[in-house]
């Protein structure tokens, strides 16, 4: 098996070959925006677009923890690939407009991760095994990320 490591800034110009299953996957990120193709499906997220949805949303919001829903929409709707430290930090970055009423410093991603091990699960598995307000918080976030 062949393993490549990058410490720094990386651009990828052209298909990449997915061994697993023989179907090519790209993945670019252009100013703020992450697109990922998988089996012909196209989903981007702007960084405007996520910071007006956590906007319209924090009624939802019950704690800083509340973020962990949004790092697994990340995680699995558009396949973006971060360390939850650099999550927090973007989600910090992020150019709001409204105060929010919870904000997402260092460490609260895996403070959540380990208070409540479902946010390891898929998001689309949560329905029936999840608590009603990160489900109620989940959908309210897909549907202003139109997803």
């Amino acid at each position: 098996m062949t393993s490549v490591t990058f410490n720094g800034d990386v651009t990828f110009n052209g298909p990449m070959f997915d061994i697993h299953d023989n179907e090519h996957v790209h993945i670019g990120v252009e100013d703020g925006i992450m697109s990922s193709r998988c089996k012909g499906e196209v989903r981007e997220m702007d960084s405007v677009q996520l910071a007006r949805a956590i906007e319209n949303c924090q009624q939802y919001f019950w704690a800083n923890a509340s973020y962990a829903v949004v790092f697994c929409i990340c995680r699995d709707e558009y396949k973006k690939k971060m360390s939850k430290t650099d999550f927090e930090t973007m989600i910090e970055d992020l150019p709001y407009k409204k105060k929010r009423s919870h904000t997402c410093p260092t460490g609260t991603i895996a403070n959540a991760f380990s208070d409540n091990p479902i946010y390891n699960d898929p998001v689309n598995e949560w329905d029936h095994i999840a608590s009603k307000r990160i489900v109620k918080l989940r959908d309210e976030l897909r549907r202003e990320l139109k997803l």
